[in-house]
């Protein structure tokens, strides 16, 4: 087994705007250097406006980052560094591993920060990563983990998180509607073997065996600018049927989300829980899991297993 300080964990993730000069590179970024309408970077500019004027997904990713990083050093007792690499916008994962490369780490290994794996996304991560080694003078040993969404840790901190925003609706009464909201994706980019929609139900399912029985559906939100058909149902269809189904409370519980960032903060927050109102609906949301101990536990677990397969 390799000594803890030949051995990098990087965190994947998507990045976020860091401050209102920064929508349009990173823009540019998601849709492969081709200049966004002017449209589309009016839109994202009020959105972020409106959460504040950046996404805090890089401060919790670095968050989550440093609470790993301690966990794993009370379990192994060495010191295993963690490290922190975005696709889209800064710290770009090319610049992280080259910051790895400089620590002499001999093995990386890479979590996808998103549970469920679609070949659409998690091959782009991988595809970054391969090409910042190639950068590399030594070539590190790279163990890719694309999906963890079996992990008991996970689905606990989830649940946690469910029971908690449950009580909000104690003394409302009425029939309360879960809905489980997932990143949609287009279906284009969907083969037929891809397992993201298979790998959110068994997520769901293992979920509720810790919160018991819900009332619950999958919707799809956020859908990109990317023309044809995305996965459905939407949440927003989803909520707009809620009265007529004799439903006065709704909890949206982001399940593929694993921090908060504009999904939550816009689409959540303030989308959904305007229409939900409008509807003279109650609405809550559970929380992100952000930097919660039981999801640290979970991405130890994880790391603690490829070190183990060695």
């Amino acid at each position: 087994m390799a000594a803890g300080k030949d051995i990098a964990v990087l965190l994947l993730s998507f990045g976020g705007v860091d401050s209102p000069d920064a929508i349009l590179p990173f823009l540019k970024n998601i849709i492969k250097g081709r200049a966004p309408s002017q449209e589309v970077v009016d839109t994202m500019r009020e959105r972020y406006n409106r959460i504040g004027g950046k996404s805090p997904i890089t401060d919790i990713t670095r968050m989550q980052a440093h609470a790993l990083q301690s966990k794993l050093k009370n379990i192994t007792k060495e010191s295993l560094k963690v490290y922190v690499g975005m696709r889209h916008w800064h710290p770009f994962i090319k610049d992280t591993l080259l910051e790895i490369e400089k620590a002499g780490c001999k093995k990386i290994i890479a979590i996808c920060m998103t549970p469920q794996r679609s070949n659409f996304s998690a091959g782009g991560y991988k595809n970054d990563l391969l090409e910042g080694i190639k950068g590399l003078q030594k070539k590190p040993e790279v163990v890719f983990v694309p999906e963890w969404h079996l992990n008991c840790f996970f689905h606990e901190a989830v649940a946690e998180k469910i029971n908690s925003a449950m009580a909000s609706f104690k003394n409302k009464g009425n029939k309360t509607a879960v809905i489980f909201s997932a990143h949609s994706l287009p279906l284009k980019f969907l083969g037929k073997d891809d397992p993201y929609v298979k790998q959110i139900q068994e997520t769901i399912r293992e979920v509720l065996t810790f919160t018991g029985p819900l009332d619950w559906r999958l919707g799809y939100q956020s859908r990109g600018f990317i023309p044809g058909d995305w996965l459905e149902p939407t949440v927003e269809s989803v909520i707009e049927n809620l009265p007529e189904e004799g439903y006065k409370n709704v909890l949206i519980v982001p399940i593929v989300f694993v921090s908060d960032h504009i999904e939550t903060l816009y689409d959540i927050d303030i989308l959904y829980r305007e229409q939900a109102e409008s509807l003279d609906l109650n609405f809550n949301r559970s929380e992100s899991l952000n930097a919660s101990p039981k999801f640290i536990d979970a991405l130890a677990e994880i790391v603690i297993g490829e070190i183990s397969n060695e």
